[in-house]
C-alpha cells in the first residue's frame, strides 16, 4: 500500500500543479496568489512527462515516462508507457490502478491515510490560500526562478509527505519533487503539455469513464 500512496501523490501533484503552467510565452514576475489565480483557471490537461523515483531499498532510482490526463473537478489518468505499461485513474472518488494483467481500487472515502493528500491538492487547483495555510507550512521565494514549499502541519497528511517542492519560471513549472516521510523521493519533469486540453464526452468515457458529461 504504501507504493500505491506514493504512485496517488506523483499523479495528483503534477495533473494539479503542472496544469496551468506548461510553456509561458515570456518568463515574468509572479507571487504565490498570481499562482493559486493560475490553478483555479485551468480548465485541462494534457503532458508528456518523466519521472524519477529514489527509494532507500533500491540502489538505482526508478525511470518511468508517459502521458497524463486530467479533467476537473476530479478526474486524473495516468497513463505510464516505460519501462512497462500501467494506468492509474483517479475518478468519482475511486482510486483504480492497473498493470499487467492485475486491477487494484481504492475508495478513497475510506482511506483517511490518501484522501487528506486528494483534499490538498483540490485546495490547490482552486485556489484556497486559506486552506492551504491551515494545512501547510507555505514558503515561496522569487528571483529570476521561483520555487514553493509546502510542508504538511499536521497528522495524518504528514505521516505521508515530509515537503511538496515546485520550481519553475514565469508561469511555467519545470520540477515536482515530491519527499516522502519513509525517506523516498520523486522528481518529476513536463516535456510537453497543454494546459487548456478539454474533453468531449467520448473521450470521457474512453480516458476516465465518466457519464453523463
Amino acid at each position: 500500500m504504501r507504493s500505491s500512496r506514493a504512485s496517488l501523490a506523483s499523479a495528483a501533484l503534477v495533473a494539479i500543479l503542472l496544469a496551468p503552467f506548461a510553456r509561458a510565452e515570456a518568463p515574468r514576475p509572479v507571487d504565490l496568489e498570481g499562482l493559486l489565480r493560475a490553478f483555479a483557471a485551468m480548465p485541462g490537461l494534457e503532458a508528456r512527462y518523466v519521472e524519477e523515483k529514489t527509494m532507500s531499498l533500491l540502489a538505482v532510482p526508478l525511470a518511468s515516462e508517459g502521458t497524463l490526463f486530467f479533467a476537473p473537478p476530479g478526474y486524473l489518468l495516468r497513463r505510464v508507457e516505460k519501462p512497462k505499461p500501467a494506468e492509474l485513474l483517479i475518478a468519482g472518488g475511486t482510486l483504480r490502478m492497473r498493470e499487467g494483467g492485475k486491477v487494484q481500487e481504492l475508495d478513497l472515502a475510506s482511506r483517511s491515510d490518501v484522501r487528506p493528500l486528494v483534499e490538498s491538492l483540490l485546495w490547490l487547483f482552486t485556489g484556497n490560500h486559506e486552506a492551504l495555510r491551515e494545512a501547510f507550512h507555505l514558503r515561496f521565494e522569487a528571483g529570476a526562478s521561483w520555487t514553493l514549499s509546502l510542508k504538511p502541519k499536521r497528522a495524518p497528511l504528514d505521516k505521508l509527505v515530509r515537503e511538496i517542492r515546485l520550481g519553475g519560471e514565469g508561469l511555467a513549472v519545470h520540477t515536482v519533487e515530491v519527499h516522502e516521510s519513509s525517506g523516498d523521493r520523486s522528481v518529476m519533469r513536463i516535456l510537453d503539455a497543454n494546459p487548456r486540453r478539454t474533453f468531449d464526452a467520448d473521450e470521457m468515457r474512453r480516458l476516465f469513464g465518466a457519464r453523463g458529461r
